[in-house]
This record gives C-alpha cells, structure tokens and sequence, in this order.
C-alpha cells in the first residue's frame, strides 16, 4: 500500500483547535443538563440516567464525536459475509498491535492466510483461523465501535502529542469495507477493546514462534525469490529528482513495490506528481525481481552512492532493510566505489524498467464507492 505522511504541527494545530471547541461544547452541554435535572427535581420528578457500556458510549471516540451509521453499516455487512462465506473475503487484511508496558505486540493477516509477526516472522493461518478471528470480531460488534477511545481535550501541545501516542490498534480491510479503531494513551480507556485486540494476538503468537524470518536483506530476497517467504513481505521505495545539483534525470518519479502491487507517479515542475497507476505482478515476476535484487545485495551499497541527481532508494524484506540517498557528492564520482557502485546502477536500471512497465501497462485504479 503507497502512504503519504503529513508531518506535525498541521496535524497539531487542528487537533488542539478541534480538541478546544469539543470541550466547550461539552461545557455548555453539561450546564443545560444540570438545569434540566434541577428543573425536574423541582417539580417533583426523578431524572432517569442511563448507564452505557463504555466500550459503545466513550466521548472523544473519533475526531468529532460521531460515528457514520452508513460507513458502520457497510462494514458491518461485510464483515458479516465475510465471516460465513471465504468467496466474500476478497482484499482481506487486518492489523492489530498493542502495547503492554515495554512489550509491542503486532500481527498483520492477509487473504491468502498469509500472516506477519511483528515484522519480523512470517507464518500460516488456516481459513479455520480466520473464520474463527472474524467470528470474534462479530461477537464484539467491531463494526460498531468508536474510532478512537482516550486522548484528551487539553490544548497544551506537548499533551496534545502524547495523547496521540496508541497504546493498542485494530484495523480491518475486507471486500472494499475498512474501518480502523484506535485507543490513545492518556484519557478515559476502554478494557472491553483492549482485550479483544490482545485476544486477536493471543490467537496467533504460538504459530507466530515458528515462523520464518530472515538474517540479512539478501537472504529475505532469496527467500522471496525461492518462495520459502511470500511477496507481501517485500517492499521497495524508489524516488528520483532533479534536485539542481547535476544533470537532469529523465523522468521524476516514484516507484513503490508492496508485495505484488508496482505502483509508480510522474512528477512536473508546473502540477507536480500525477495520479499513481498500478500494475499487478505475477509471483513469478516478484520472485525475478528478487533474485535480482539479491545478486547486487544492496545492503553493500555505499551510503553515498554517486547518481547525477537525487534518488532516495528504500528496500526491505521483513525487518531487514537498507535505505541510502544518492546525489553528486563532492568528491565523489562514478569510480569511487567500485563494484557497489556498478551494482547499485544495474539497481537503478533495473527499477527504471520497472516504473516504464507500469506506465505502459499500468492503469489508474477506481476508487471504491
């Protein structure tokens, strides 16, 4: 999946603006509420006040308050027929962490049953396993829950920050149906959706203990290109600009590789990147593309590898990565590293080719409705 990352203080300043205006509508909320309880026992009457389960009732649950019954509903539908029928599972994906003091715990569980141990370990669910995971997610009403639990209203920034801080996640993709939960640090915690995201890591680890990892970036890309690791578990970012400081570079762009989805954008001085367009790969042509990527073992590649403009070149398998800025350095040319150098250009070749093959064959994906 490409991601975009918005950095702080925008996200800060809206958050606090939000988080201020929510408290002084809670504010005036309460003293209308108070009026009325004390206009009631005036006349005599007793106030009926409901207890709510707080897992289905936390205020600050999302951003605004609110929860979009037509989002919840489409969900939910999928979530349902997903559960009772594998065919409806398509696009399948969920991720749960949680934090339980220094320990994070983090799974990731794909269609194919595919799953992926806090980055590192690779291992299989049975369809048995899933079914019995989104049996789990039906008896919590997951569709049903809030956003966000926690937080705080409090605009101080360095408050603001750490009330951003998850303690624990669950997301969940299936049949073009999403919906993320969050819970904050700081602020009032719901233990209803901490247990159901732990259950969720419970039900894996001991598989978990089995799985596959790797040692190194090369030996992830031969298993990748062998099969004994699945494609999801590969990931490539490869950007180019002309940053002024060399020659112009035939195209800026940037190619992403998440598992078998290439996806890639063009970028102009004048409207600046365009829409991305993806390319599906076969397993056959992941598995190439690793063998190859192995054979120049970019874990080698200096640092400060000469280009005649900017590239920003990221490539993992699992946890095993390794991320370098080339550029024209001062001082440095296209003999001062030797052999890495003439691997890492066979890579930049080799992922040029790649962007091409997606430009000619790739389409503009349609968003789901």
């Amino acid at each position: 999946m490409p991601r975009c990352y918005i950095h702080g203080p925008m996200i800060e300043t809206e958050t606090v603006a939000r988080s201020q205006n929510k408290a002084k509508s809670l504010e005036v909320g309460w003293t209308v509420a108070l009026l009325a309880v004390l206009l009631l026992i005036a006349c005599g009457e007793t106030p009926n006040i409901r207890q709510e389960d707080p897992i289905s009732s936390q205020s600050g649950a999302s951003a605004d308050g609110a929860v979009d019954s037509e989002t919840t509903a489409r969900f939910g539908a999928a979530l349902e027929r997903a559960a009772a029928d594998p065919g409806a599972r398509a696009g399948f994906y969920l991720h749960a962490g949680c934090r339980g003091g220094s320990e994070y715990r983090s799974v990731e569980i794909f269609e194919s049953g595919v799953s992926i141990w806090g980055g590192e370990l690779q291992f299989q669910l049975t369809e048995s396993d899933i079914a019995g995971l989104l049996q789990e997610l039906l008896a919590a009403d997951y569709a049903s829950l809030p956003d966000r639990y926690g937080g705080t209203p409090e605009p101080d920034r360095m408050q603001a920050n750490s009330a951003r801080s998850v303690v624990c996640s669950l997301s969940v993709t299936v049949a073009g149906a999403e919906k993320e939960v969050l819970q904050i640090n700081r602020g009032e915690q719901s233990e209803s959706f901490a247990q159901l995201v732990n259950g969720v890591l419970d039900s894996c680890e001991e598989q978990a203990a089995t799985g596959i990892g790797a040692e190194s970036l090369e030996e992830g890309l031969e298993k990748v290109a062998s099969g004994e690791l699945d494609p999801v578990t590969l990931g490539i970012h490869f950007q180019r600009m002309n940053d002024g400081a060399g020659g112009q570079a035939a195209s800026e762009l940037i190619l992403d590789v998440e598992g078998v989805m290439a996806s890639t954008r063009l970028r102009d001085s004048v409207d600046g990147y365009s829409d991305s367009i993806e390319l599906e790969l076969t397993g056959g042509e992941v598995a190439e593309l690793a063998w190859k990527l192995a054979e120049y073992a970019p874990s080698r590649f200096a640092k400060n590898s000469w280009a005649p403009t900017y590239i920003d070149m990221t490539m993992r398998v699992l946890n095993q990565k390794t991320s370098l800025v080339a550029r024209p350095y001062r001082g440095i040319d296209q003999e001062t590293h030797g052999e890495r150098q003439v691997d890492f250009d066979a890579t930049v070749e080799l992922l040029d080719a790649l962007h091409e093959r997606v430009l000619l064959e790739g389409e503009i994906p349609v968003p789901n409705p």
